[in-house]
């Protein structure tokens, strides 16, 4: 019988350390050095100030996942590009969420 490898090795542990560290410190600096704001709505919302992309790339990111981004080049292998409506969706609909959620945050 083989003897099975372990599947991270002392690389990937040290690797998975720094971004958990790094990721860390970079969340206690910025509580201790940020925090300027001072009513929940600068802190919500940004007090209504934010820059267009931002939120463009946010709004983005959210409808588009990585699962998203993945899986249809999946979906188009296995069952053909009729999947491709779901694109045309995506470049319908996002001016209409902008349209409503946009003014939200700007």
């Amino acid at each position: 019988m083989a003897v099975k490898q372990p599947l991270f090795g002392v690389y990937d542990y040290v690797v998975l350390v720094l971004v958990l560290l790094i990721s860390s410190a970079i969340g206690v600096y910025y509580r201790f050095t940020g925090g300027k704001q001072k009513t929940m709505q600068e802190y919500l919302l940004a007090d209504k100030n934010m820059p267009i992309g931002p939120v463009a790339f946010s709004l983005m990111a959210s409808f588009m996942s990585a699962i998203t981004l993945l899986g249809v080049s999946s979906e188009n292998y296995t069952y053909g590009i009729q999947f491709i409506v779901i694109n045309f969706s995506y470049g319908l609909f996002t001016p209409v969420a902008a349209y409503l959620y946009l003014p939200v945050f700007f």
